[in-house]
Protein backbone atom coordinates (compact mmCIF):
# COMPACT_ATOMS: atom_id res chain seq x y z
CA UNK A 1 0.00 0.00 0.00
CA UNK A 2 1.83 2.86 1.16
CA UNK A 3 4.96 3.34 2.91
CA UNK A 4 4.75 5.85 6.23
CA UNK A 5 7.81 6.94 8.83
CA UNK A 6 7.05 6.46 12.20
CA UNK A 7 8.70 8.90 14.12
CA UNK A 8 7.99 6.88 17.60
CA UNK A 9 7.11 3.29 18.74
CA UNK A 10 7.34 2.06 22.08
CA UNK A 11 6.21 -1.87 23.38
CA UNK A 12 7.31 -2.79 26.91
CA UNK A 13 10.34 -1.38 27.67
CA UNK A 14 11.88 -0.69 24.22
CA UNK A 15 11.47 1.81 22.13
CA UNK A 16 12.05 2.21 18.68
CA UNK A 17 12.53 5.31 16.33
CA UNK A 18 12.21 6.91 12.60
CA UNK A 19 11.88 4.02 10.99
CA UNK A 20 9.65 2.93 7.69
CA UNK A 21 6.57 0.97 7.30
CA UNK A 22 3.72 -0.40 5.13
CA UNK A 23 0.47 1.24 5.73
CA UNK A 24 -2.24 -1.21 6.04
CA UNK A 25 -5.08 -0.10 7.57
CA UNK A 26 -6.42 3.57 8.65
CA UNK A 27 -8.46 3.43 11.78
CA UNK A 28 -9.26 6.75 13.49
CA UNK A 29 -7.03 7.62 15.55
CA UNK A 30 -4.20 4.97 14.57
CA UNK A 31 -2.94 2.86 12.25
CA UNK A 32 -1.91 -0.70 11.54
CA UNK A 33 0.99 -1.48 10.01
CA UNK A 34 3.64 -3.84 8.36
CA UNK A 35 6.79 -4.16 9.74
CA UNK A 36 7.93 -7.33 7.71
CA UNK A 37 10.23 -4.73 5.57
CA UNK A 38 11.27 -2.47 8.48
CA UNK A 39 15.25 -3.08 9.05
CA UNK A 40 14.98 -1.72 12.46
CA UNK A 41 13.45 -4.59 14.48
CA UNK A 42 14.85 -7.70 14.52
CA UNK A 43 13.54 -11.40 13.22
CA UNK A 44 12.49 -12.44 16.52
CA UNK A 45 10.65 -8.71 17.36
CA UNK A 46 9.30 -9.40 14.08
CA UNK A 47 7.69 -13.00 15.05
CA UNK A 48 6.97 -11.60 17.97
CA UNK A 49 4.56 -8.77 16.75
CA UNK A 50 3.49 -11.06 13.77
CA UNK A 51 5.12 -8.53 10.96
CA UNK A 52 2.12 -5.97 12.69
CA UNK A 53 1.82 -3.15 14.78
CA UNK A 54 -0.76 -0.30 15.61
CA UNK A 55 0.97 2.75 16.03
CA UNK A 56 -0.70 6.06 16.95
CA UNK A 57 -1.42 8.63 13.66
CA UNK A 58 0.47 11.62 15.45
CA UNK A 59 3.49 9.36 15.62
CA UNK A 60 3.42 8.91 11.56
CA UNK A 61 5.40 11.59 9.89
CA UNK A 62 2.95 11.86 6.57
CA UNK A 63 -0.26 12.83 8.33
CA UNK A 64 -1.94 12.76 4.53
CA UNK A 65 -0.96 8.90 3.95
CA UNK A 66 -2.86 7.72 7.32
CA UNK A 67 -5.90 10.92 6.87
CA UNK A 68 -7.38 9.02 4.44
CA UNK A 69 -11.00 10.24 3.22
CA UNK A 70 -13.99 10.12 5.90
CA UNK A 71 -16.82 11.95 7.15
CA UNK A 72 -15.14 14.83 9.21
CA UNK A 73 -12.93 15.82 5.98
CA UNK A 74 -16.14 15.64 4.12
CA UNK A 75 -17.86 17.88 6.76
CA UNK A 76 -14.83 20.35 6.55
CA UNK A 77 -14.93 20.75 2.79
CA UNK A 78 -18.81 21.46 2.90
CA UNK A 79 -18.19 24.47 6.19
CA UNK A 80 -15.48 25.60 4.26
CA UNK A 81 -17.36 26.30 0.78
CA UNK A 82 -19.97 27.71 3.15
CA UNK A 83 -17.55 29.85 4.10
CA UNK A 84 -16.72 30.95 0.88
CA UNK A 85 -20.08 31.82 0.04
CA UNK A 86 -21.03 33.93 2.53
CA UNK A 87 -17.56 35.72 2.16
CA UNK A 88 -18.15 36.24 -0.99
CA UNK A 89 -22.33 37.49 -0.04
CA UNK A 90 -20.38 40.27 1.85
CA UNK A 91 -17.78 41.29 0.00
CA UNK A 92 -20.21 41.69 -2.61
CA UNK A 93 -22.20 44.26 0.03
CA UNK A 94 -18.95 45.85 1.09
CA UNK A 95 -18.36 46.54 -3.06
CA UNK A 96 -21.86 48.06 -2.92
CA UNK A 97 -22.11 50.67 -0.20
CA UNK A 98 -18.78 51.55 -1.45
CA UNK A 99 -19.60 54.60 -3.80
CA UNK A 100 -22.14 55.49 -1.08
CA UNK A 101 -19.27 55.47 1.68
CA UNK A 102 -17.06 57.43 -0.53
CA UNK A 103 -19.56 60.32 -1.45
CA UNK A 104 -20.60 60.92 2.09
CA UNK A 105 -16.54 60.46 3.19
CA UNK A 106 -15.94 63.47 0.93
CA UNK A 107 -18.82 65.84 2.61
CA UNK A 108 -18.64 64.62 6.56
CA UNK A 109 -16.14 65.44 9.21
CA UNK A 110 -16.19 62.23 11.16
CA UNK A 111 -16.53 58.84 10.92
CA UNK A 112 -19.77 58.47 12.78
CA UNK A 113 -21.39 61.56 10.25
CA UNK A 114 -20.55 58.92 7.51
CA UNK A 115 -21.47 55.64 9.27
CA UNK A 116 -24.80 57.39 9.98
CA UNK A 117 -25.43 58.41 6.59
CA UNK A 118 -24.86 55.45 5.27
CA UNK A 119 -27.08 53.35 7.75
CA UNK A 120 -24.13 50.99 8.43
CA UNK A 121 -21.31 50.77 11.35
CA UNK A 122 -18.66 52.83 12.15
CA UNK A 123 -16.58 49.30 11.45
CA UNK A 124 -18.02 48.45 8.66
CA UNK A 125 -17.57 51.46 7.28
CA UNK A 126 -13.83 51.41 8.18
CA UNK A 127 -13.60 48.05 6.31
CA UNK A 128 -15.06 49.26 3.30
CA UNK A 129 -12.44 52.04 2.83
CA UNK A 130 -9.80 50.29 3.70
CA UNK A 131 -10.79 47.31 1.40
CA UNK A 132 -11.43 49.98 -1.41
CA UNK A 133 -9.08 52.61 -0.30
CA UNK A 134 -11.60 56.01 0.50
CA UNK A 135 -9.87 58.37 2.65
CA UNK A 136 -11.31 58.52 5.55
CA UNK A 137 -11.75 61.99 7.62
CA UNK A 138 -8.81 61.74 10.51
CA UNK A 139 -11.77 62.78 13.18
CA UNK A 140 -14.34 60.80 15.16
CA UNK A 141 -16.97 61.84 16.99
CA UNK A 142 -14.71 64.85 17.57
CA UNK A 143 -12.16 63.29 18.94
CA UNK A 144 -8.60 62.56 17.30
CA UNK A 145 -8.40 59.27 15.55
CA UNK A 146 -5.25 57.11 17.30
CA UNK A 147 -2.58 56.25 14.69
CA UNK A 148 -2.61 52.71 15.53
CA UNK A 149 -6.11 52.29 14.15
Amino acid sequence: MTQVTVRFYKQGDKVWRDFKAELIKRYENSAMLDISESEVFSKIEKQEFNNLIVVSKKAIVEKRAVAGIDDSDILKTSVNNGLDKISKKRKEARAKYAPGIAEAASQCDTLIDIAKRVGKSTSFVKRVANEFEIKLPRRNNGHEEIASR
